[in-house]
């Protein structure tokens, strides 16, 4: 009865926590790839997850399908497989079970997020023609700057990101957001879908998946940019282009996830 309860739980969590990872006992970051797959649960520090004891603690990975963010000026599509976030969720007080502290996939300073780069639309010039040249064309990474709070009642998220430029012209130390001053993204659970057994696409292996569960966050403040160019000479260019900083009002983040979870008893 108490597994039972543990796993009406955490299952019953898991749509909140849809863009927060999963994996098992000896913990690795995913394997850098075309783009992030649901393996297997290796991605879980289990025994910082779970408690025998109680029988709390669940492994969770989610995999961005598709979505769209607008920041400002800009709006950039997210690819199937560009967004992972993997690793679990304790529940250290067994008289309240909803307090649940994310432990991410490894100690590699990531925090859980694992991210491939996208290009920003237009590069550089807002063309067409500046997107895919060299001097012109924009990546952007999405990186974490802390650990995703999870509200299990709200079925919400918030994760606190910066997002890195890449070009040849702003160097390797350009953001738009920072560690003291993120773009906080709290996504609401707009839907959970469908839930089917992860066994059913991946055999062998155990838990629940929500293949199609989407999520929106709105009106969240994005600071201009910074360290971009020598000395930041090129911060002024990167806020014209993009339309920052912005406090808020039209920028969305809007995203397609498969939530994959599984009781930390299951993986024992």
């Amino acid at each position: 009865m108490q597994k039972l309860m543990a796993r009406s739980t955490i299952l019953g969590a898991v749509t909140a926590l849809a863009l927060v990872g999963g994996g098992v006992a000896t913990a690795a970051a995913p394997a850098a790839g075309a783009k992030y797959e649901f393996k297997n649960w290796d991605t879980c520090q289990l025994d910082k997850v779970y408690d025998p004891v109680t029988d709390l603690g669940t492994c969770m990975t989610v995999v961005v399908r598709d979505g769209t963010m607008r920041i400002g000026g800009l709006d950039v599509q997210i690819a199937d497989g560009s967004l992972m976030i993997a690793g679990g969720v304790s529940q250290p007080d067994p008289a309240n079970p909803t307090n649940q502290v994310f432990v991410p996939a490894a100690n590699d300073g990531k925090f859980g997020v694992y991210s491939k780069s996208i290009s920003v639309p237009g590069g550089a010039l807002g063309t067409s023609s500046s997107e895919d040249f060299g001097p012109t064309a924009i990546q952007a990474t999405v990186e974490a700057v802390a650990l995703p709070d999870v509200q299990p009642y709200t079925l919400g998220v918030e994760l606190p990101v910066r997002l890195k430029l890449s070009n040849p012209l702003l160097g390797n130390n350009c953001y738009i957001g920072s560690a003291s001053n993120p773009v906080r993204l709290s996504l609401d659970l707009q839907n959970a879908g469908a839930a089917q057994w992860i066994s059913d696409t991946v055999p062998g292996v155990p838990g629940g998946v929500w293949p199609q569960a989407t999520h929106k966050a709105t009106n969240f403040a994005v600071p201009g940019a910074s360290g971009c160019g020598l000395f930041g000479s090129l911060n002024w260019a990167v806020n014209q282009r993009a339309g920052l900083p912005s406090g808020g009002g039209g920028n969305f983040l809007s995203t397609t996830s498969s939530v994959y979870n599984a009781a930390g008893w299951e993986l024992q």
